[in-house]
């Protein structure tokens, strides 16, 4: 519409120190201005992690089911893929797990545990608790519990997202603490809300097209590390000779990376 502002223009996210993460996320799925709401309009299943990471202790987030279609939604690692053309999602491979309100299913590596609750439906709370104390995650449905499960600690003890996977047109909502939860479990917890950080510039939520516009005119120095394309580019390799790359990248390789010759010396041509 005319002279009308973009919504990530004049959202307020000062409040979130958690959200759905912008650069942790497959290339079709829609995030809201506020960060906290999902949506997929395309035909492939699409796949986004939050911003916050579990380590320890007793985590717990709530979903808000809006389309009461597939979705898998749940708890992932950093090793856990986004294949969306494919169709694997989060609960599909080894350091992921879900549960499927619609199907009622749990899913881990690609297999499927059926569930007793009824099928999820619009306004439904989904709750999701990650107990690393006792390697357990335990997923109800308006306070509804079902079976702990244990899948997922056999390949990862930490490094924990809350994580979910769409088919098309589904969509939903995340409380990572921002709002009282209405379904809180009965034990000490953490939130993400309470314990992560963000920087302002990671609160923006830009439409897709305007951020590849602020890509493409984003300039790269002629003298940047030709790796990072950052930090400008100040050593060279010995013995192959090969530059172009700066300190900070270099001292992460043990071989070249032009021509795979092992790394002797460095030599920094500024000095």
């Amino acid at each position: 519409m005319k002279n009308r502002k973009f919504s990530y223009l004049t959202v307020n996210n000062s409040h979130l120190n958690a959200m759905l993460n912008t650069s942790d996320v497959s290339e079709y799925l829609k995030i809201s201005p506020n960060g906290l709401e999902a949506r997929c309009d395309a035909y492939s299943f699409e796949s986004v992690r939050c911003t916050a990471q579990a380590d320890s202790g007793v985590w717990y987030y709530e979903v808000c089911i809006i389309t009461p279609g597939v979705m898998q939604i749940g708890w992932a690692t950093k090793e856990s893929n986004f294949l969306n053309h494919d169709g694997y999602g989060i609960g599909d491979d080894k350091y992921s797990l879900a549960y499927d309100g619609c199907r009622k299913l749990i899913w881990y590596n690609a297999k499927s545990e059926p569930q007793q609750l009824p099928r999820w439906q619009p306004g439904d709370t989904l709750g999701c608790l990650l107990d690393m104390d006792n390697q357990q995650i335990i997923f109800s449905v308006n306070g509804k519990e079902i079976p702990p499960c244990t899948h997922v600690f056999s390949m990862a003890k930490s490094g924990f997202f809350a994580a979910a996977s769409f088919m098309s047109f589904q969509q939903c909502h995340f409380n990572f603490g921002t709002e009282p939860f209405k379904f809180p479990p009965n034990l000490e917890f953490s939130n993400f809300n309470d314990c992560g950080v963000l920087e302002p510039e990671s609160k923006k939520v830009m439409p897709r097209h305007i951020y590849l516009d602020q890509l493409r005119q984003q300039s790269v120095r002629e003298d940047s590390c030709t790796l990072c394309y950052d930090k400008k580019a100040s050593v060279r390799l010995i013995p192959c000779e090969h530059e172009g790359f700066c300190t900070s990248c270099v001292s992460q390789l043990t071989e070249c990376p032009m021509c795979r010759s092992a790394i002797h010396l460095v030599v920094d041509d500024n000095t």
